[in-house]
């Protein structure tokens, strides 16, 4: 018997800073969507809007408001969905979250 594991997933909206490479595909807004989406914890990322970009060497820093689904094997709170975020490569800063609980899957 395989164990199977229990995935919660829970609505999120949050502002975060994401790190887009110059040369990424795109704008910055699909940059930014692009390096969002690869990661693991998040799924059906949609940017609702940008407020803020700082320029650097390699990389723009963006400040996007975007609502996602947040998916992890344990429940957990805004603490906690901002310590996952943290966590996320590409992810430069996490200013604010907030989640309710979805459907499990």
């Amino acid at each position: 018997m395989v164990a199977q594991t229990i995935r919660h997933r829970f609505e999120t909206t949050a502002h975060l800073t994401v790190r887009v490479p110059h040369g990424a595909d795109g704008d910055m807004t699909t940059g930014a969507r692009t390096v969002l989406r690869r990661l693991d914890a998040l799924d059906g990322v949609e940017i609702e809007r940008v407020t803020g970009i700082t320029p650097g060497l390699n990389a723009l820093e963006v400040d996007v408001e975007v609502t996602a689904t947040l998916v992890v094997t344990e429940a957990v709170d805004d603490d906690e969905a901002r310590a996952t975020l943290e966590d996320g490569t590409g992810i430069e800063a996490v200013h604010d979250v907030a989640i309710e609980p979805a459907a499990s899957a």
